[in-house]
């Protein structure tokens, strides 16, 4: 099959949407297809080799298509900027499809739904969130897609619920190639690469620390946490894999006021080839989020270093958030309340506490995993629409 796959932004990327789209190209490709990246130009500076930004293989060309960006001019208003540039590359988009054929669009933005479907071509969307406005013709132009992703029940939920048609809908949710989890080092020998110590249980968290530039993931409650099992008397060595650096100064800032600056190590972003090695040095892995009722928690997450959690086959501590429960339960990790830092610090001791447990469920969440890889998410994805609605 021949498959366009649209971004809707820059490419590469340090968010986590950048890896998903490698990813999930390289995977249809290995699955048989023909695949073409198409991006806007949005970011000059992207590296020569984008492939290698995210160590997947060259198998499939990334087009940028020219078109006037106006994150480049001041006359453009900040808040317009995102519409007027969706506005440009929907036009470029209409013209690349009329000259280059293809069996499906595989889209990832709604704002480029309407150019997508003017083809004659299959439209799959697949949604990271739901738009806030416009709900009525959003309704319609989903209604009209050969299959809408959606990637968390929750998310799929409130989706039918304006009026979608079921038939239409599927749930999958994010991936992860175990390729190179296969042959990970002991929990010793990936401490002594890492640098850390050996003595006490490490403590590990290895993601962005903020998501949508603002919303703050949970690593706050995690120094917290920390300061609790110090003041319990427990030696532990926490680590923070991961960025922006202005975040991770903020983080920093706060384990100084906290008093445990020298119990929590800040690595800051690493290569996503070193991700494995990293999460093999952890004696428990921590997914924390705050209390918070935005969408994004209560609806839309569905983790990448929770799928890298659970290959590395170590212990997690997972905050207990609706859209995680897809992949995510008692009898592979153990759960905390969202923004509590008590009952975070109370699940990490658990899992310290009582180690044959805790690796049982690493071994379980390990065995889910297997079904989690790019390349069966991608097939369960596209063998839907060979099905009748």
């Amino acid at each position: 099959m021949r498959i366009t796959y649209v971004s809707h932004a820059r490419f590469p990327t340090e968010k986590a949407y950048g890896r998903q789209m490698a990813e999930a190209c390289s995977a249809l490709v290995r699955l048989g297809h023909d695949v073409t990246l198409v991006v806007p130009t949005v970011n000059p500076n992207a590296p020569a080799d984008p492939h290698a930004a995210y160590g997947v293989e060259p198998s499939f060309p990334v087009v940028r298509l020219p078109h006037f960006d106006p994150w480049t001019t001041p006359l453009v208003p900040g808040f317009l900027k995102t519409l007027v540039g969706s506005w440009f590359y929907a036009r470029a988009l209409r013209r690349y499809f009329s000259s280059h054929p293809a069996d499906l669009v595989y889209l990832r933005s709604p704002l480029l739904l309407r150019a997508a479907l003017r083809t004659d071509v299959a439209v799959l969307l697949e949604l990271h969130t739901l738009p806030g406005r416009f709900r009525r013709r959003f309704v319609g132009l989903c209604n009209r897609c050969a299959r809408v992703v959606c990637l968390t029940s929750p998310m799929r939920d409130e989706l039918l619920s304006w009026g979608v048609d079921p038939g239409c809908v599927m749930v999958e949710g994010d991936a992860v190639d175990l390729r190179p989890f296969a042959s990970l080092p002991s929990l010793e020998e990936a401490k002594v690469q890492w640098r850390l110590p050996t003595d006490r249980p490490v403590i590990g968290y290895a993601g962005s620390l903020v998501t949508q530039d603002t919303l703050e993931k949970g690593v706050f409650d995690l120094l917290r946490a920390c300061k609790t099992m110090a003041d319990h008397g427990i030696r532990i060595q926490g680590w923070v894999v991961g960025g922006p650096q202005d975040w991770v100064q903020r983080a920093m800032d706060l384990a100084t006021e906290l008093g445990i600056i020298s119990l929590v190590r800040f690595e800051g972003p690493i290569p996503a080839v070193r991700v494995p090695s990293a999460l093999a040095a952890c004696d428990v892995l921590v997914y924390p989020a705050p209390a918070s009722r935005h969408p994004y928690f209560q609806r839309d997450t569905s983790p990448l270093k929770l799928f890298e959690y659970l290959a590395a086959r170590r212990p997690i501590v997972c905050a207990n958030l609706p859209p995680v429960r897809d992949v995510m339960d008692e009898s592979v990790a153990q759960l905390c309340t969202p923004g509590d830092p008590a009952s975070l610090a109370q699940a990490v001791e658990t899992v310290l506490s009582d180690s044959r447990a805790a690796q049982g469920r690493a071994q379980k969440g390990w065995d889910r995993v297997q079904e989690y890889t790019w390349e069966k998410r991608m097939g369960r994805i596209l063998s839907t629409l060979t099905k009748e609605p």
